[in-house]
């Protein structure tokens, strides 16, 4: 384990000296990393209104001035009923979210909605700055399509990145990568992200969570979600940050098999079945 020290009022004239950010992601373009295991990401209750921390508050005031660590956190919302929708959190501080495939009746979803300051800064950069947009998870429990999406900032048509399913992807997009641990057999870790480049129209929609999100809602999509665990979300402007996509992936990709293999912060982690709702 490694340790930080603070030191209060210190300055340093050497600029070639490294920076020290608050996890090994992070880089001068970052702007949102969820992560509620991380000691900055932390947060208590799953109930609607929960501030939820971004832990790349920093870097992204950096990019954009007189905004703070509240101002650049999500806040979480949902539509919840018994029977219909199960909420938890995982031993290792996972958020899983169990959908009834029988007994919904309404547009049920567990979401975080990060700030809104971060989707007009995208869509302000997003003609000539490419983002790189990943997303860690297990699936507990297959649903039954058509599935509606885990992470998206889009307005209908999709612009900027949508994650339908669970596998990114989004108009502009160059690079993409879905990872499934054990070949997609449920419960498994999934591993997926993409970069994209440019944006059209001004997408509006930011919402990281489970169920009947965004345009997925009505009858056709009722009782037939995903269930899954939330671990871990990331959002990096690389025209900032001067990385390629594929460096930020190889990172990236690296963090998540140390978190899940064995002593990994994530690994062996414990869940309700999801066949207790049906």
């Amino acid at each position: 384990m490694g340790f930080k020290t603070v030191l209060t009022g210190a300055t340093f004239s050497d600029t070639s000296l490294p920076i020290i950010r608050n996890d090994a992601l992070l880089s001068k373009g970052s702007l949102f990393l969820f992560d509620p295991s991380h000691s900055m990401g932390v947060f208590e209750g799953l109930a609607a209104g929960t501030v939820v921390p971004n832990i790349a508050w920093k870097e992204a005031a950096a990019l954009i001035p007189g905004e703070t660590a509240e101002s650049l956190a999500g806040k979480v919302f949902s539509n919840l009923a018994d029977g219909e929708i199960v909420v938890e959190r995982t031993p290792k501080k996972g958020v899983h979210v169990i959908n009834s495939l029988l007994n919904q009746t309404a547009d049920r979803n567990w979401h975080i909605q990060p700030s809104s300051k971060l989707a007009a800064y995208m869509v302000a950069n997003g003609a000539t700055h490419k983002f790189y947009v990943s997303l860690w998870l297990e699936r507990t429990r297959r649903g039954v399509g058509p599935a509606g999406s885990s992470f998206h900032l889009f307005n209908n048509p999709r612009n900027m990145f949508i994650a339908p399913s669970e596998g990114l992807n989004g108009i502009g997009r160059l690079n993409w990568r879905a990872t499934d641990d054990n070949g997609g057999a449920v419960p498994h870790h999934r591993f997926t992200n993409t970069d994209i480049n440019g944006v059209t129209g001004a997408p509006s929609t930011f919402q990281l969570g489970c169920g009947m999100l965004s345009s997925y809602t009505g009858a056709t999509y009722r009782n037939k979600q995903n269930s899954i665990i939330l671990y871990r979300a990331y959002i990096e402007d690389l025209t900032v940050s001067g990385r390629t996509y594929a460096e930020v992936d190889a990172l990236d990709y690296a963090l998540y098999q140390a978190a899940f293999a064995a002593g990994g912060r994530y690994a062996g982690d414990t869940f309700t079945d999801p066949s207790t709702l049906p």
